[in-house]
């Protein structure tokens, strides 16, 4: 009995050597600004194809991205939606700076639910802010789409008429939440995010901000994070965002490519 349980042993030993386990497919966490949800939703299939390697798409706000690289969670590649968090991150040493470039620019517009007149002028703005009881903006603090709605109305002198009465979102989709649902009457996003509304949507765009209003124009810079595991999956992952078939999913999304 002993003999045979033996020799049943070295037979499944045998057999394991026949046919080995299948290498685990490498796991790529993209970390993203929410702006960029629907396009890299979208291009993940084919983004998984390039790389050879599976991707997490970890969807936040800017800032909240960059804390979570900081505190250490899992980042293999950060697609930020402002300057601002990667150059901190790159002071920090905690993305290789090698590997950073600019991949899009937006634009930030004024969203409301469609029974308000276009302004066109400073003017007729003031009088469309003036009347809405909310304005639903990104936290600044965290939110780079709030950062540069604050700082283009302080640009116009409006900013005034609406800190008081101003509702902050999560991120830049949550913002475009509270106005599909009217929970806000207007709204400052991207001009992508504005764009991704379905046809159905009670939610129009009303103003486009000029870009002369903000300091930096609205840059998404894109690099591998330092302590990636898969450097080399993160580094053809960002190749593959610049390939002919990401930039022109990029531009039908309404992002305008550097």
């Amino acid at each position: 009995m002993k003999r045979t349980k033996f020799l049943a042993v070295i037979a499944l030993a045998m057999l394991a050597c026949t046919f080995p386990v299948a290498a685990q497919k490498q796991e790529v966490v993209l970390s993203a600004a929410a702006s960029l949800t629907d396009v890299l939703t979208a291009l993940k299939p084919e983004a998984e194809h390039y790389t050879g390697a599976s991707l997490i798409l970890n969807f936040g706000a800017s800032g909240t991205l960059r804390a979570q690289i900081e505190q250490g969670a899992p980042a293999d590649v950060f697609f930020s939606a402002a300057t601002s968090h990667m150059n901190t991150l790159e002071k920090s040493g905690l993305i290789v700076a090698a590997t950073r470039r600019d991949m899009l620019s937006n634009a930030m517009v004024l969203v409301g639910d469609g029974t308000r007149k276009n302004p066109v002028s400073r003017e007729e703005l003031a009088a469309v802010l003036s009347q809405a009881r909310i304005l639903a903006i990104g936290n600044p603090d965290s939110v780079p789409a709030g950062a540069y709605a604050v700082e283009a109305l302080k640009s116009l002198g409006l900013y005034g008429l609406v800190e008081k009465k101003l509702v902050l979102g999560g991120n830049v989709r949550q913002v475009l939440q509270y106005v599909e649902s009217g929970s806000a009457p207007l709204g400052i996003v991207f001009l992508t995010d504005a764009a991704s509304v379905s046809r159905t949507s009670p939610l129009v765009r009303l103003y486009q901000f000029p870009d002369s209003l903000l300091a930096n124009p609205v840059v998404y810079p894109i690099a591998v994070v330092t302590a990636s595991k898969h450097a080399d999956a993160a580094a053809r992952l960002i190749e593959f965002l610049g390939t002919d078939t990401a930039r022109k999913a990029f531009a039908e999304a309404g992002f305008a490519i550097p």
